[in-house]
């Protein structure tokens, strides 16, 4: 049986291995101590404004830097992950905050590891950003539609990055060769009402993405794309993960074959994360917290970090009364092990595994966080 979500946030601050996950019992024991939750290490100020809200989409880190894909500001900004402080905003022809979200960019952040390369999407192009340099150096169009391309991953096995454009009719994703700088292929997603995160998984050399809906699956499917595909020229989806009703947003793999599922139902719809075996799509658990978009796991603490701004204290999907946390769960157990409170509009999370320290970008709000920036946050 489920725990009562009322009571899953009452022990926000002390929560047992037993909240989530499996069949959702509790196998806890008195003598099993409480997770300490993650300290908030200080607020980084980002110049933005109440109006328009702070509009920030993905994080990405590396070697000593995170990089936000900033809206407001168009651009994507640094931050110095040991000082804390916000060194460079990359500028470079992005589109900056439009009339919608498909309209608006910079988006997605995909890194080449040890390349000083950034692939970053936005509005029917995806920008090349020299790290070293700080400043965009190419733009590969994409399309002429006014779409944004969104989210993406990277294949080092094969020199691939993949890029999804949610907002085409159909949707589809376009493969990037990083040695060329060049567009290898597409594939379109017929029938898919979106596409959401991906990530490349170098154990079964696939790449897999969130689809939004199909016929089959109305409120979300994990898609699998077999990389050799991309390289013979003939992309194709060679399986499908049935994921109920998640409405899939974020991806990321867990230890040994798991991957965790962040979910953004409807409303009325409870709030769930899944986790499922990645090679046969059998569901490893479902965990009840839930509203997130991007999310992270850290291999040093074995930990997901999953902020959701459309967190609600009932536990049930709502359109308004949101009360946004960021849940963290156990990578073994697959449990929620606490929350811990961030500010309006989070929904996006990067991760500096050598410093332990999480990084959760949001809007002016109120409490602890009245105006926009970037939490710091102790990975434990």
């Amino acid at each position: 049986m489920k725990k009562p979500i009322l009571a899953l946030l009452l022990m926000a601050t002390a929560v047992l291995a037993g909240c989530g996950g499996g069949d959702n019992g509790s196998n806890s024991t008195s003598s099993t101590p409480a997770p300490t939750p993650s300290k908030l290490l200080t607020n980084i100020a980002v110049p933005n404004s109440k109006t328009p809200a702070f509009s920030f989409d993905i994080g990405y880190t590396e070697a000593g830097k995170y990089y936000l894909a900033d809206r407001n500001n168009k651009s994507v900004d640094v931050v110095d992950t040991k000082s804390n402080t916000l060194i460079a905003q990359i500028q470079g022809g992005f589109t900056g905050a439009g009339a919608s979200t498909d309209a608006s960019g910079p988006d997605g952040i995909v890194g080449v590891t040890g390349m000083n390369t950034l692939y970053v999407g936005d509005v029917d192009s995806v920008k090349i950003v020299d790290t070293n340099a700080m400043k965009t150096v190419k733009t590969i169009p994409i399309s002429t539609s006014g779409s944004r391309v969104d989210e993406g991953c990277y294949d080092p096995d094969d020199h691939l990055v993949m890029f999804a454009s949610p907002g085409e009719t159909p949707p589809y994703v376009t493969f990037i060769s990083t040695t060329t700088q060049a567009v290898v292929s597409k594939l379109v997603f017929n029938g898919s009402s979106g596409l959401e995160a991906c990530v490349y998984d170098p154990s079964s050399k696939n790449f897999l993405i969130n689809n939004d809906g199909t016929a089959a699956n109305p409120d979300g499917e994990l898609d699998v794309i077999a990389a050799s595909s991309v390289t013979s020229g003939t992309p194709a989806v060679s399986k499908s993960f049935p994921l109920g009703k998640c409405a899939p947003t974020g991806i990321a793999l867990g230890p040994n074959s798991d991957v965790l599922i962040g979910c953004d139902p409807d409303a009325g719809s409870a709030l769930i994360t899944l986790i499922l075996d990645r090679n046969t799509g059998s569901q490893l658990a479902s965990i009840p917290f839930g509203g997130t978009d991007q999310v992270a796991y850290d291999p040093v603490s074995n930990r997901y970090f999953l902020p959701a701004r459309h967190w609600v204290t009932s536990g049930t999907a709502a359109a308004s009364g949101f009360t946004p946390q960021m849940g963290v769960i156990d990578g073994t157990t697959r449990k929620l092990l606490y929350t811990v409170a961030v500010g309006t509009g989070a929904h996006s999370v990067a991760i500096d595994s050598g410093l332990g320290q999480v990084y959760v970008p949001f809007q002016a709000g109120a409490g602890a966080f009245p105006n926009g920036g970037i939490s710091v946050f102790a990975t434990k």
